[in-house]
């Protein structure tokens, strides 16, 4: 068991690195609360909810993997190579192409409920399938990495390493 948990601390830790040092990451992660926070708020149906969910951590997966190919490219090579920057900009187009993918399901999603704007009850949040449960539950692991990135970078500050 134990394996398993370090590699959760491990997979945290390396989004709390993407998130200090990756504007974008911190771009992604405020676009996901607020998303969230959306569907707590205006009447969201569970399927909306799933293809806004699914298109937050696609935006989120695939920056984390042009992070990494950037950090691995960067590793071997600080000269400009042709093929670095075609598989750097490739790696960047992808998280572009899933940015505007979520941007359009915001859109399809949001557009109808906020003019006029369509409250949720509370009690929807609280009836089968218990979705205000998986949507604290989200904005908190949102919040647990930011809390974690918090402590890499105080920890970076006073002198130490990740």
């Amino acid at each position: 068991m134990r394996p398993l948990i370090r590699s959760f601390h491990f997979a945290i830790q390396g989004m709390a690195h993407a998130l200090l040092t990756q504007r974008n990451m911190r771009i992604h992660f405020f676009a996901a609360f607020i998303v969230g926070l959306a569907c707590v708020f205006v009447r969201v149906s569970v399927f909306e909810t799933i293809a806004l969910f699914f298109s937050v951590a696609l935006v989120i997966t695939l920056e984390l993997v042009n992070t990494a190919i950037e950090s691995a490219i960067d590793l071997f090579s600080r000269d400009f190579h042709e093929r670095a920057k075609i598989a750097k900009d490739v790696a960047a187009a992808s998280v572009f192409v899933a940015a505007a993918n979520a941007l359009l399901v915001a859109y399809l999603v949001f557009y109808n409920k906020v003019f006029p704007i369509q409250w949720r009850p509370f009690t929807t949040l609280i009836a089968p399938p218990f979705l205000g449960v998986l949507l604290f539950g989200f904005l908190c692991l949102l919040l647990a990495v930011v809390a974690h990135a918090m402590q890499i970078h105080l920890d970076l500050r006073k002198g130490g390493h990740l």
